[in-house]
């Protein structure tokens, strides 16, 4: 995705509102060069002969002026009254487009890049996006359009001196540009490292309290300091160049007019009668040109930065999807909530794979307990039946339909998951169960909370459901936050449900609260949950035990305890007896 392309992808969407501001922006400096002519022609007038300054003539010349002064003032008012109706439709947009744009990548991307970084990304992008657009209709566009009516009024006034005049500019243009383009890679280094700080900031404010308690203060102030003096060294350096980008135009600039004003000179001179009137006018508007074309130089490289920035987040934010859904992809239709996996083969890296053709499967509404060693596979299983990654080889059908070749987001409607650390955001816990299912009313979730086993701790809080769970959920404890989990999950009400080491951090009174929740939450549902305090597995239908991406036992749970050698009889034995 280059900047144009983003650029018109946003503008399609509002053709009319953006198409009618840049037209009135165009037209006051169209009528500014208009009304030079007219001026320059009172002069003349006024000039060759002091007694017609009442002429019909002059008179005409005044009132054609004034009209196109009012005419201008009236533009200005509707150009503003347009402009507020499209910068309104134009944040909307660029605001959704990025937003849905970047939820769409894949579980990888966000693993790989740090959240804070992705946020600046965002920021420079929306920032920059709006000083592009903000340019390219009150500067760049009405400049143009007052360049093109004056080349237009001078060809009028005498081809030859209109035509090397406008060379004169071009060149002047040309040369100017390409002047300022050899700093364009070294401001884009500027961006991409300055975006570093920002990362650096929220990695460590993120993680504060390791910080404190390591007593770590110290080196993250040195690693933010070093990046610090790196994107210093790189702007001083970037500074100098654009100090002598813009010696070199001002040179060039003098030295453009003075050609101009020697053209204008020689024609003068020269028996090509040019009038008083056209001499006032051409002398005028070249200076007019020079102050037009110094503007659009200084803005350029004004943006120079900003382009850069712009280009590093694009190349950030539209980095190719990792996960995409396939050609025609039809949402997942569950009647049977069964699972199968068949001959799975998945490696994070070529060198180290997860699983080499793994089978496995899983009956409607049965409950399966994946239990093993870190390392095991057993997170990874979940990711990819999830769909975070695509596999290597084989593939995982749901309720018969091949996920790789349903939309993610029906997958996604049709599973609920609970983790061991749940996910809440900055808001009231009535939205917080309620972000399940948007549409739910009052009643539903509060329904949802109670059989959650939630209901009466939440309505002992100074504001009830509107309570406000801080930052992931900060003001509740361990078992409240996964109460409050469990609930959404209830309010969703997937035909399937995985369970990621949903009571592993817990005290066993909160355990215990929790396991009543899940035994309503598991009623009529496909389950799957990982578990290292096997306790929490006695009601599972089975058990899989994983070693190294292989299933060493499938089986009930009484079962694998008669095999004494068996890698569950052991770890249950390690459990029971304390040592784990």
């Amino acid at each position: 995705m280059n900047i144009w392309r983003f650029f018109f992808t946003l503008i399609r969407r509002n053709k009319f509102w953006f198409t009618a501001s840049c037209v009135l922006a165009m037209l006051s400096p169209i009528l500014s060069a208009v009304g030079q002519l007219y001026y320059a022609r009172i002069i003349g007038i006024v000039g060759e002969n002091p007694k017609d300054a009442l002429s019909s003539a002059v008179i005409f010349c005044l009132v054609i002026s004034a009209v196109i002064y009012i005419c201008q003032d009236l533009i200005k008012g509707l150009r503003i009254y347009v402009d507020a109706r499209m910068k309104i439709r134009y944040q909307c947009a660029m605001y959704n487009t990025i937003f849905q744009h970047t939820h769409k990548h894949s579980a990888r991307f966000f693993n790989t890049e740090q959240s804070g970084k992705i946020l600046a990304k965002i920021g420079n992008l929306i920032f920059g996006m709006f000083q592009l657009f903000g340019n390219l209709r009150m500067l760049f566009l009405p400049h143009l359009a007052f360049l093109i009516t004056t080349a237009y009024l001078l060809i009028r006034i005498n081809a030859t001196l209109g035509i090397l005049i406008i060379f004169l500019s071009l060149a002047e243009q040309f040369v100017i540009i390409r002047s300022y383009q050899k700093i364009k890679p070294l401001s884009q280094k500027v961006v991409k490292e300055d975006s570093k700080i920002t990362g650096i900031l929220t990695d460590s404010i993120a993680n504060a309290r390791l910080v404190k308690n390591i007593a770590a203060l110290y080196h993250e102030r040195k690693k933010l300091c070093n990046q610090i003096n790196k994107v210093l060294r790189l702007k001083n350096t970037f500074g100098k160049k654009l100090g002598q980008s813009n010696m070199c135009t001002t040179l060039i600039s003098v030295a453009f007019l003075i050609a101009k004003l020697c053209v204008i000179l020689y024609f003068y001179l020269t028996p090509s009668s040019l009038s008083l009137e056209s001499i006032i006018f051409c002398a005028t508007m070249i200076t007019r040109i020079d102050e037009k074309t110094y503007d659009l130089c200084s803005r350029f490289s004004q943006l120079q930065e900003r382009l850069g920035s712009i280009n590093d987040a694009l190349a950030l934010l539209y980095r190719p999807f990792d996960i995409i859904d396939a050609p025609n992809a039809k949402k997942l239709k569950i009647k049977t909530n069964n699972i199968e996996i068949k001959n799975l083969s998945f490696a994070y890296t070529k060198d180290k794979p997860v699983f080499k053709s793994l089978n496995l499967s899983i009956a409607p509404n049965e409950k399966i307990g994946l239990v093993g060693i870190s390392g095991s596979g057993k997170s990874t299983l979940i990711n990819l039946i999830l769909r975070a990654y695509d596999l290597n080889k084989g593939k995982i059908l749901i309720s018969n339909q091949d996920i790789a070749k349903v939309t993610q987001f029906s997958l996604h409607q049709n599973i609920a998951l609970i983790s061991q650390e749940p996910c809440l955001f900055n808001r009231s816990i009535m939205e917080n169960i309620r972000f399940a299912r948007p549409k739910a009313t009052d009643a539903e979730v509060i329904k949802a909370a109670k059989l959650a086993h939630i209901h009466d701790t939440i309505i002992k809080m100074p504001k009830g459901y509107d309570s406000v769970v801080g930052e992931r959920g900060v003001k509740l404890s361990g078992g409240e936050r996964q109460r409050i989990a469990i609930a959404a999950a209830i309010l969703k009400d997937s035909p399937i449900l995985i369970l990621d080491e949903a009571t592993s951090a817990l005290d066993s009174e909160s355990e215990q609260a929790i396991e009543k929740a899940l035994k309503e939450l598991m009623k009529n549902k496909t389950v799957i949950a990982i578990a290292h305090r096997l306790s929490t597995l006695k009601n599972m239908d089975r058990i899989i035990v994983l070693e190294k991406g292989e299933i060493k036992e499938d089986g009930a749970q009484k079962d694998l305890l008669k095999n004494k050698s068996g890698t569950f009889s052991r770890l249950y034995k390690l459990q029971s007896e304390g040592y784990l």
